[in-house]
């Protein structure tokens, strides 16, 4: 995967308080018609409890984002972010006070799948200035999990990710000692997680990683290396549960 660099001070150091409250929280470039319409509807709506609040939320979404289709079940207290830059298909369940938040410059930053399930507290951030997060179909991501997509996540069809999971496609660059840290900017590489992946509780996936098709990743894992279809790994860094046949194939 090709490294990208990032420097956001320099990218939007200049904005005015405004903008940058708008590109938070509608979208980068954003009238003051959208600004008012988030924050009528999203205010109305986001906290209203049981069957009343579904119902709003249901009815008015899809009519005013055109990504959620009707029949998306968004909980109470959902966080939605750039929801113009967010597709949740029809039958997907995004939980309670999960956070949904597309600030990107990409057009489909955020994309949930049909019956995809995303339980309470998890957080999706597609991350500035043009990440994303993809979740295919039939997908679930458990309690308190965090998702963050600076430089492309992409997690296939059917995937199970526990709860209390941490995936962060970007990484702080650290070359310069006579630097902070924070002032170096940050690279990204992107993640990507294929069909039928199951990651156990706690693991943490960094970036520039490949999970293959059917593998299996140990509950508390720290993944640094790609991963082969079909492979069991655990540990910290993550290694191979799978014997090494190699030498005995040979003899």
């Amino acid at each position: 995967m090709a490294s990208k660099a990032y420097e956001l001070h320099k990218i939007y150091g200049d904005e005015k308080p405004l903008a940058r409250y708008k590109r938070i929280t509608v979208g980068e470039g954003a009238g003051n018609w959208p600004l008012f319409w988030h924050e009528l509807v999203l205010g109305l709506c986001t906290g209203l409890p049981g069957l009343l609040g579904l119902a709003m939320r249901s009815w008015l979404y899809p009519r005013l984002f055109k990504g959620i289709e009707s029949g998306a079940y968004l909980g109470k207290h959902v966080t939605l972010r750039c929801p113009r830059q967010v597709c949740i298909a029809k039958g997907a369940v995004v939980d309670d006070y999960s956070q949904i938040v597309a600030t990107s410059r990409h057009a489909n930053a955020i994309s949930i799948g049909r019956n995809s399930v995303l339980r309470s507290f998890v957080m999706v951030n597609a991350g500035p200035p043009e990440g994303y997060v993809h979740i295919g179909s039939d997908s679930g991501i458990g309690q308190s999990t965090i998702l963050y997509g600076n430089g492309g996540l992409s997690i296939g069809n059917k995937v199970i990710i526990a709860g209390q999971c941490f995936i962060v496609a970007s990484s702080h660059n650290f070359d310069n000692p006579d630097l902070p840290i924070v002032d170096q900017g940050y690279s990204a590489r992107g993640i990507q997680i294929e069909d039928n992946v199951w990651v156990g509780a706690g693991a943490k996936i960094l970036d520039g990683v490949t999970i293959g098709s059917g593998a299996i990743i140990g509950a508390n894992a720290v993944v640094t290396r790609s991963v082969a279809p079909g492979d069991r790994v655990a540990g910290v860094p993550a290694r191979s549960l799978v014997p090494d046949t190699t030498e005995a194939d040979t003899l």
